[in-house]
């Protein structure tokens, strides 16, 4: 882009706004100017006399002059034989578009459309992938309309029928439920650290990023509408915008959490502050590579949404198989099932595998019988029932030819374990297992 730059700025030269009244700027090889017809059209004639001869070949086919209606007769006389296409409507400049009001809401109008195609597709694909289905959102879909909103103003009626596609099909195919209300919506626009989803919505955010772009980019509109080319412009002053852009943003983000919190039930308030908890967002913001582990499947998805704000899981029944009420509490206690003996294994592995880095080749796991560890006046415990068993036996940990043994798990009625040794007695924090 530099060199292109430097080769532009020989023919920049000999069509400066000093020789030809016309207020021009270049991006790459898409050169524009605004002026008076008369003098456009004399520093048409100077690009075609002198472009070609440093390697720049102006297409006039593909060259466009946007008037008012009330001059067109006159371009059109005026650029008459030159092969500019001469308009009143408007026309796609740079991905924006400069123009009428009615031509800029057909340009749009055509985005949308290709955009809420985008997204049915996206939400075909969520109802058997909605792991990769988000993360593709997330992570790419939904940055292919920043551009407008920030360059075309007034656009946000626009958007309508886009954030109608996200709420009305992505979403529900995403997490296989019927279409959210209003309040959930706003939830799930919040970025994941505040125990949202990150979803955004077009239509509330098009007018900001477009005052964000206006504001960031003034100077550099002012060096246009001057002409400047030999200014500077403050890269630490841009920086600084930057970031109290990010602030705003992030205190419109609390301001609306706050407001949820207010409206939302107790329970899912509690969900969401647990989810802004560090890390426990990672599972959404990390991308589902599945050579790492990180994918997650439908039901798996579907189910780790649900528990993340306290909604209905799917095909939960009514009534546990232990008699009790069920609901997802009592699912994650009970302990009728394997979820209850897997947490209890995890925490076991992990502990025997931090052994086996103390006491090489001496570790192994047993199962004897808690009881025969003594009575309450020696070991300071209330004498397990006779069925406890331990889960680690590491020899040597304290003393040579002496094993202590650990047990480990979620809690039950029965207090914390014991690790025993001949010689010493101590306590962990876990809890006896049955």
């Amino acid at each position: 882009m530099a060199m292109y730059a430097l080769g532009m700025s020989v023919l920049q030269d000999v069509i400066a706004f000093e020789k030809t009244k016309v207020k021009q700027v270049a991006y790459a090889d898409d050169l524009s100017g605004a002026g008076k017809l008369q003098d456009l059209s004399h520093w048409w004639e100077l690009i075609q006399a002198n472009g070609p001869t440093i390697g720049y070949t102006p297409n006039a086919a593909k060259s466009f002059l946007i008037v008012k209606p009330e001059h067109y007769d006159g371009a059109v006389n005026i650029f008459s034989g030159s092969g500019v296409v001469v308009t009143k409507e408007g026309q796609r400049h740079l991905g924006a578009v400069i123009g009428t009001k009615e031509y800029k809401k057909e340009y749009v109008g055509e985005k949308v459309s290709e955009w809420v195609h985008e997204v049915d597709v996206l939400s075909a694909m969520a109802k058997t992938e909605p792991h990769a289905a988000y993360a593709a959102y997330t992570h790419g879909l939904q940055h292919r309309w920043n551009f407008v909103m920030r360059t075309i103003p007034d656009i946000s009626p626009l958007l309508r029928p886009l954030e109608e596609s996200i709420k009305n099909t992505l979403i529900p195919a995403l997490l296989r439920s019927p279409v959210l209300g209003n309040d959930a919506r706003a939830l799930l626009e919040l970025p994941p650290r505040l125990g949202g989803m990150g979803i955004t919505s077009p239509e509330k955010v098009a007018e900001v990023e477009n005052l964000n772009s206006i504001n960031l980019t003034r100077s550099l509109t002012d060096m246009i509408i001057a002409q400047d080319a030999q200014g500077e412009i403050d890269q630490s002053v841009i920086a600084e915008q930057k970031k109290r852009f990010s602030r705003d943003r992030q205190q419109g983000q609390k301001t609306s959490l706050e407001h949820l919190s207010t409206i939302l039930p107790p329970d899912t308030v509690r969900k969401i502050h647990i989810a802004q908890e560090t890390g426990a967002s990672n599972w959404l913001t990390s991308l589902p590579i599945r050579a790492k582990g990180f994918n997650l499947n439908k039901q798996e998805f579907v189910d780790a949404v649900a528990l993340r704000y306290g909604w209905p899981v799917e095909g939960l029944p009514n009534t546990c198989v232990c008699g009790s009420p069920n609901n997802v509490d009592h699912t994650m206690t009970c302990k009728k099932g394997g979820l209850y003996v897997s947490g209890h294994d995890e925490v076991r592995d992990l502990t025997a595998s931090m052994l086996r880095e103390v006491v090489p080749r001496r570790l192994h796991r047993a199962n004897p019988s808690a009881s025969r560890w003594g009575t309450p006046a020696v070991t300071g415990q209330p004498i397990p029932p006779p069925e406890a068993r331990v889960d680690i036996c590491a020899r040597g940990f304290w003393t040579r030819g002496s094993g202590p043994f650990w047990t480990s798990g979620s809690s039950t009625r029965w207090p914390p374990p014991i690790v025993s040794s001949p010689s010493r007695l101590s306590t962990t924090g876990t809890s006896w297992r049955r």
